[in-house]
């Protein structure tokens, strides 16, 4: 069989990477991809399991996929599925796994997705929707608890602002619907209740008709920062969240009843109210972001359509089962006949991030503010066997040849039979790297989080 997969970071390549381990597939397509998957063994030149290709037109591609045969093709990102990628593939014949452009406002439309939670009884935060930002203002004076300010349209992952007091999120609403830090995402808000407990991510597949949910949790690190780095907090005036510094797997409060609890509380209401209340066909991927609080209640703070980043690149270590037989079950609404199979090692994902560097006048702060690029990237060849490197923010130079590109440059998962051991082996391997700062003595300018699982 022949897949594509389509994306361009981290968590597409780390699904084109799984497909490959398939014992059905024997050509995997990394649309438009980056030139990291030809440092991996999947990738190499001589071997070519993951074949780049640099489509990013849809007609362009949907003809690819004719030429070449491809049987199924899992769109990996939020941008494509909402511009209408799976629409175009189906009108063509072509298998998807993924959700069309009008099923996207789950996640392209944070109020109407928390309207359809309210109508189901699923648990969430109060919350408010404003479109004018002095009503969000007097909202925020007048509630007297603390709050995230979320734009309502996608911002890679980037659109929630956690507040720890009234000028915060004053001046949250003014970066969102002012100085429009996320565009016309930002044209809406939705002011939330903030909770405090515990992140978990858990996932769901959809083929239409049924739902099989992945019996795994994941916990993912949005800060941008460890909370013991004051300095850098202080510098970038907070603990900025960003699109996610890392994860690990399994979840340490992971167990048969929380799991049980999520399908009955969060999972079942909402995939009832998207097959038989919109009567959407939903085919494809969701993913569920809640909160456990201290006194053991589930809220939901965001739903998306699509693998998250970085949990993905952890799950997909921790599955077992055939992800080409998940993915054409979900086309053909067959995952009544999907069995899931975990192993039993526990999996750390550090991502390396872009840090401080000089730039050519002055200096950059690193991600996830401004940032350099074209730092060649130097010790991959120094990484353990069993080590799985994903690659996001990256290029190639014809002098350097790897070399950074993006905020977040790469994720390093190792697993362990324990967490520890995942955690251990995680930083040996990651302190290996390097990102060289030619403008500043050749420098390392790499930067991660050093409390992934603790």
């Amino acid at each position: 069989m022949k897949v594509l997969v389509y994306g361009s970071g981290g968590r597409d390549h780390c699904l084109a990477d799984k497909y490959g381990d398939s014992q059905h597939v024997d050509k995997v397509y990394f649309a438009p991809g980056n030139p990291g998957v030809l440092y991996t063994p999947k990738g190499r030149p001589d071997r070519q399991l993951i074949e780049r290709v640099q489509l990013k037109d849809f007609g362009q591609l949907a003809a690819f996929c004719i030429e070449k045969g491809v049987d199924l093709v899992d769109v990996g990102s939020e941008n494509p599925l909402s511009e209408g990628l799976v629409d175009v593939l189906n009108d063509q014949g072509i298998r998807t796994v993924g959700p069309k452009q009008a099923f996207c406002r789950i996640e392209s439309d944070r109020a109407f997705t928390d309207d359809l939670l309210r109508r189901a009884g699923v648990p969430k935060p109060e919350y408010q929707v404003f479109d004018d930002p002095e009503k969000a203002k007097d909202y925020i004076k007048r509630i007297g608890y603390q709050v995230v300010v979320k734009a309502n349209g996608l911002a890679a992952g980037k659109g929630a602002i956690v507040c720890d007091d009234v000028p915060d999120a004053l001046a949250a609403v003014d970066r969102i619907m002012v100085d429009k830090v996320f565009g016309t995402s930002g044209d809406r808000v939705v002011i939330e209740e903030r909770k405090y407990g515990t992140e978990l991510s858990f996932y769901v597949y959809l083929d239409g008709t049924q739902v099989l949910p992945l019996r795994m949790l994941a916990q993912d690190y949005k800060p941008a920062f460890d909370p013991e780095d004051t300095v850098s907090i202080e510098q970038f005036g907070g603990n900025l969240n960003t699109g996610g510094t890392g994860c690990y797997c399994p979840h340490k409060l992971l167990s048969p009843w929380l799991v049980n609890r999520i399908i009955k509380e969060i999972v079942n209401p909402t995939v009832n109210e998207i097959y038989n209340k919109l009567g959407w066909a939903y085919k494809g991927v969701l993913y569920f972001g809640l909160n456990l609080d201290p006194y053991d209640r589930l809220d939901v703070f965001e739903i998306n359509v699509r693998h998250g980043d970085p949990e993905w690149e952890v799950l997909a270590r921790k599955l077992s089962t055939d992800l080409f037989e998940i993915g054409i079950a979900v086309w053909e609404g067959t995952l009544d006949g999907v069995k899931q199979v975990w192993n039993k090692q526990h999996y750390v994902d550090v991502i390396a991030m872009e840090g401080r560097s000089k730039a050519s006048r002055g200096w950059n702060k690193g991600y996830p503010a401004r940032y350099g690029k074209g730092h060649k990237i130097v010790g991959l060849d120094r990484i353990e066997r069993g080590i799985a490197v994903y690659f996001a923010g990256v290029d190639e130079d014809p002098e350097k040849g790897l070399v950074t590109y993006g905020g977040r440059v790469l994720h390093l998962v190792a697993g362990d039979a324990t967490l520890e051991g995942a955690r251990q082996k995680a930083y040996r391997n990651i302190a290996k790297l390097a990102f060289i700062d030619h403008n500043n003595n050749d420098t390392n300018c790499i930067r991660y989080r050093r409390t992934i699982g603790v």
